[in-house]
């Protein structure tokens, strides 16, 4: 009976997959400033109108939406300039944290989505399965990984996107995330990542074992029978050889970092180098987690790098050595 069971449950399931349709939208509702007293009241003047600062709001839509993946609604965000006259660019964003920690809210969608649409992107986010209304579970760089990746499907789906022009953006666990997608797809153009996670192990070490008792045990399959395999799948430093060497690299750290060490990154940009993966490294002296101290640097930096290679189609650079 139970190999019966079995079978008739693994049919369902991949029938399951046959018929979902990654990157369908399910539903989406405008995403709306005055909805947050407190965020408005940080943006406007009072009477209604934006400070200097955030008028980059008044030219960009905001959405929040459900879309497929492997079978689940999961739930993301969405922002782009009201401008759709031309094919825009796509950027995807990958949100750091775990669950209900670091996940997307009006602030991501405010100050990091919405600005970077601004730029003159469509910038596609997900929430990662099981969060917000979600269905399923996150797994913290395991199936979840297929949330990103079909956020392409996604932008398939939206008539002024280009999907064939799409980076991939990442902070944190969502550094860890980008890494984790570019091992499974060459389609990106180019990719930024900020204090990107990249060996679960040292994390864990230098948090005295915090992240593999509250987040890699609670999360991640299979993790109390074999950890060291669980966490070496999600560290890209063991698996530099499988990015792709068509997807140009813009790694930003702190080295006053204390969330993810610097060294993190700067061991990660030694396998770039070995394996001839172009990169671009900035360390921002004194620098926390967030990079609070160099807000407006980070994002003149982001942009430059997807103005670049997703707006100007800039050549990838000569990575054989050269030169007198």
């Amino acid at each position: 009976m139970n190999k019966i069971f079995f079978s008739i449950v693994t049919f369902l399931l991949i029938c399951l997959q046959i018929y979902s349709q990654n990157g369908k939208i399910i539903s989406e509702a405008d995403f709306s400033l005055q909805a947050f007293d407190t965020l408005y009241q940080r943006v406007s003047d009072g009477e209604g109108n934006l400070k200097t600062n955030y008028n980059y709001l008044a030219a960009v839509e905001m959405k929040v939406f459900f879309y497929e993946s492997d079978g689940l609604k999961v739930k993301g965000y969405m922002a782009y300039p009201k401008d759709t006259s031309e094919k825009l660019p796509v950027i995807i964003y990958n949100r750091g944290g775990n669950r209900e920690f670091g996940n997307l809210n009006e602030y991501k969608m405010t100050f990091i989505i919405a600005k970077a649409a601004s730029w003159g992107y469509v910038v596609l986010a997900s929430q990662y399965r099981g969060n917000d209304g979600g269905e399923g579970m996150e797994e913290f760089g395991g199936s979840d990984v297929n949330d990103v990746l079909n956020l392409v499907d996604v932008a398939k789906n939206i008539p002024f996107a280009d999907e064939k022009n799409i980076g991939l953006y990442g902070w944190s666990r969502g550094g860890m995330m980008t890494y984790l997608a570019l091992m499974k797809s060459n389609q990106f153009k180019a990719a930024a990542v900020g204090g990107a996670v990249t060996n679960l192990k040292e994390m864990d070490d230098k948090r005295g074992g915090e992240m593999g008792v509250y987040v890699y045990s609670e999360l991640m399959p299979g993790y109390e029978k074999n950890k060291d395999s669980v966490m070496k799948i999600r560290s890209a430093i063991y698996h530099v050889d499988k990015l792709p060497k068509t997807t140009p690299m813009l790694l930003l750290h702190g080295t006053s970092d204390w969330r993810v060490i610097p060294e993190q990154s700067i061991k990660m940009v030694l396998e770039l180098q070995k394996y001839k993966v172009p990169y671009r490294l900035i360390m921002f002296e004194g620098g926390d987690h967030g990079l609070s101290e160099f807000k407006q640097e980070v994002n003149d930096q982001v942009k430059a790098w997807f103005d670049k290679f997703l707006k100007n189609n800039q050549p990838l650079p000569n990575l054989e050595p050269h030169g007198r």
